[in-house]
């Protein structure tokens, strides 16, 4: 099994698990208490519960409330970590985001609109997508080098070629506001580029060097480029957009309430908000969609890619199987149909559905002249020798073998004498390279058989991950929670594992009480009446009354006097299954007849 089948056999049930099916599975309460905590909180932390008035708004009780909390912590909807100095932090795991704001979206105040009229300009085009940069950028890597100083700082005039290899600029992310460290040495394009690269796998950061992490790269490489444009948007949902939970709102409302491709969306910011402006320019500059503006100022945007194929969503009838069928046949006609043409000038036009692995070798045999939707590269003698000493991502086949299997037509004649005559030597240099590999061969057998194994155990041991990003990989930019605790990435963090729940007060002194105050609905002298009421209070629960044949449901929350005294008190109006209004009144004991206490397990 490939590590592309790997993943995407690991990450299948994952998706189905935490599904619409697994929310309508949520009881009432529990479905209540949820929604209000993403509303409040996104996936960002939390220490506590909310205060029970607002509970009690939504017809709960505090004592229903902790009691859909501790069984939301038990079914993983809410995860805990303990830091190191005893407190305990709550959040709602990222893998839960997507399906809140397709069901919990009125909660959350939806920020993104369909729109009836057209956009009265674009104030920002895309620019050409973001994952050709990231292997232009490897390219050149592994061409040039990229060292550290010692104090583990990327050398200035690395830093300034970097700067200026990509079509990228400070101005695409500049309104993000990203904290890192040596913001006066890296501009901002160039540590999210970086950044992207660490996180993706795709290199990693040594003491002396940056170095290229070739299986995850050839891996990298052989996916179609929506596969790299998934992979990559998960990145920027995760690390370069603000982490107030408005802006973690507002990007999953834009990528999951938006129906597609080429359709301008109002973005409603009524608190103004100018990271949502930022997050949308960063947008364009990665090349996922367009920035427009409404006759009345009102911000638009218009995805150019499909949101909900970088969003990582499938069809529920789709399986591992299929998709990764897909992803082979992607390829294979992307590779057959994906054509370059070389000019006689030596410029190669390169159509945007030229796969990536047709691009990674041409970013060995040329220098990149223009990058647009039809970019421009131009062969060059430097880069085609240089191509022969190191392996370029590519099987060993020199420039003409390349660019003869990869152009449309015939290479001209003259451009292909001069690239045979640039490569002169290539064989030569191919069969010094046959015996070196053939002399190692030999060695390796010859080692002793416990020693190999020894040396086979290892390899499997320290096997690198798969490509796939995963949010706990380090970048650049540590420390960057976007969604999630990403608790694995802090020292003085621990997960918790199995949840324990603790018996609730009234569970724990329900024998404490007449059991007739919980059981049966009666007539209570006034003093009686006042004890039961302040042990609803105590307890958190919820307290009936009739009067005829009217029943009122409850939730105390003061009572004032003694012996005439009144009860404050959140009366339920409406118990429906989503929207539960309530009404604060004050009540007197002569207003009804019979009460009782009503315990959640009576809910």
């Amino acid at each position: 099994m490939s590590d592309l089948e790997y993943e995407m056999e690991q990450e299948a049930p994952t998706r189905e698990e935490y599904g619409l099916e697994s929310w309508a599975a949520l009881g009432k309460a529990e479905r209540r208490v949820l929604g209000l905590l993403f509303h409040k909180h996104a996936g960002q932390s939390f220490s506590s519960l909310l205060p029970p008035e607002v509970w009690a708004k939504e017809g709960l009780s505090g004592a229903e409330a902790n009691q859909a909390f501790a069984m939301l912590r038990r079914k993983r909807w809410i995860s805990s970590v303990h830091k190191s100095w005893g407190e305990c932090t709550y959040y709602i795991p990222q893998r839960h985001l997507i399906v809140l704001t397709l069901v919990c979206t009125d909660h959350a105040n939806p920020m993104v609109e369909a729109m009836n009229e057209p956009v009265m300009r674009v104030i920002c085009e895309a620019k050409p997508h973001v994952a050709a940069e990231l292997l232009h950028l490897v390219a050149w890597i592994e061409r040039e080098a990229l060292p550290l100083t010692s104090k583990g700082i990327i050398h200035k005039r690395s830093v300034q070629k970097l700067s200026t290899l990509t079509i990228l600029s400070s101005a695409d992310f500049e309104d993000l506001n990203i904290a890192y460290e040596h913001a006066d040495l890296y501009p901002v394009h160039v540590v999210i580029l970086l950044d992207m690269l660490l996180c993706l796998n795709l290199v990693q950061q040594a003491d002396n060097e940056f170095e290229i992490r070739q299986e995850q790269l050839q891996q990298w490489i052989s996916l179609p480029w929506s596969e790299m444009h998934r992979e990559i948007f998960q990145v920027c949902m995760d690390r370069y957009g603000g982490s107030e939970p408005i802006m973690q709102h507002f990007r999953y409302q834009l990528a999951l309430l938006t129906r597609g491709l080429n359709e301008w969306y109002r973005i409603s910011n009524e608190q103004d908000h100018p990271k949502i402006k930022s997050w949308l320019m960063a947008l364009a500059g990665w090349g996922f969609g367009e920035v427009g503006e409404t006759a009345d100022g009102a911000l638009a945007f218009r995805w150019l890619m499909n949101p909900a194929e970088l969003m990582g969503i499938r069809r529920s009838t789709r399986s591992v199987e299929a998709d990764v069928a897909r992803h082979h046949t992607q390829v294979e006609v992307e590779e057959a149909s994906a054509r370059v043409y070389v000019q006689p000038d030596f410029e190669v036009m390169v159509p945007p559905d030229v796969s990536p692995g047709v691009c990674w070798g041409l970013e060995h045999y040329c220098e990149r002249m223009i990058r647009d939707q039809m970019s421009i590269y131009r062969l060059c003698k430097e880069r085609v020798e240089k191509a022969e000493s190191i392996a370029g991502g590519q099987e060993r086949q020199s420039a003409v073998q390349f660019l003869e299997k990869y152009s449309y037509g015939s290479l001209p004649e003259h451009v292909m004498g001069a690239l045979k005559d640039w490569t002169r030597n290539w064989e030569a240099q191919m069969m010094k390279q046959t015996q070196k590999q053939t002399q190692t061969q030999t060695q390796m057998e010859n080692q002793n058989t416990v020693s190999l194994v020894k040396e086979v155990g290892s390899n499997l041991i320290h096997k690198s991950p798969s490509f796939v990003y995963r949010s706990a990989a380090q970048g650049l930019l540590q420390g960057r929670m976007k969604t999630g605790m990403a608790a694995g990435r802090n020292a003085d963090l621990l997960h918790m594992g199995g949840v324990q729940q603790d018996e609730p007060a009234w569970s724990l002194r329900k024998a404490d009480v007449p059991e007739t105050w919980h059981r049966e609905w009666r007539k209570y002298h006034m003093s009686t009446a006042r004890q039961i009421a302040l042990q609803a209070i105590e307890w958190q629960v919820k307290l009936g009354v009739r009067k005829g044949e009217n029943t009122f449901v409850l939730i105390p929350q003061h009572v004032k006097g003694h012996e005439h005294w009144t009860l404050e008190a959140w009366c339920l109006l409406d118990n429906g299954e989503s929207v539960c209004t309530t009404e604060w009144r004050t009540f007197t004991p002569e207003g009804w007849d019979t009460m009782r206490l009503i315990l959640p397990e009576h809910v």
